[in-house]
């Protein structure tokens, strides 16, 4: 039987949750696309003013999206857990 060496090495990892940020924004957007093509309908914006409000609150929802994430990742950031991880290598 042959004799196998294993290599092992030790570090440091970091454990935690982080939220996707694409996800995010592109959820807002959806919604704020959803909600602004909603508002301009019942308020019977013109033509040319339906656009940008459809433009706007589409932008808003986004930037409001990334915010959300943004500070999920900071929440999420203090709760990292760090661990000594052995690879074994071979």
């Amino acid at each position: 039987m042959a004799k196998t060496t294993e290599k092992t090495s030790k570090a440091i990892v970091e454990i935690r949750k982080a939220p996707r940020i694409i996800p995010f924004v592109a959820t807002a957007a959806v919604v704020g696309l959803i909600v602004s093509a909603i508002t301009a309908a019942v308020i019977q914006a013109p033509g040319y003013f339906f656009g940008y409000v459809i433009g706007w609150g589409t932008v808003v929802f986004a930037a409001i999206g990334l915010f959300v994430a943004v500070v999920l990742e900071a929440i999420f950031r203090t709760r990292t857990k760090r661990l000594e991880a052995t690879k074994i290598e071979g």
